[in-house]
């Protein structure tokens, strides 16, 4: 999603959007590392830059096909990329 390169699914980190329970940010996007997680999931590179273009460019709501205009927090992913 952030840099738009192509690589094996296998190499990529799957996220998903879950409710977030804060009212100033509805959704939540966290990482899916078993890939069992539900709803529609998107892929971006296990990279911080990667996510970072992804979330300059609003990527994570058209690829999980949210709400028009709404709020994403990609906080989780970039802690969990932080411990990695």
């Amino acid at each position: 999603m952030g840099c738009r390169s192509r690589v094996e699914q296998s190499a990529l980190l799957r996220v998903v959007a879950v409710v977030g329970a804060h009212a100033t940010s509805p959704w939540l996007v966290v990482p899916d590392g078993p890939r069992r997680g539900q709803g529609r999931g998107a892929y971006v590179h296990p990279d911080p830059k990667c996510l970072s273009t992804a979330i300059a460019r609003r990527a994570f709501g058209r690829a999980l096909r949210l709400p028009a205009k709404a709020s994403v927090d990609a906080s989780a992913v970039q802690e969990w990329l932080a411990q990695q």
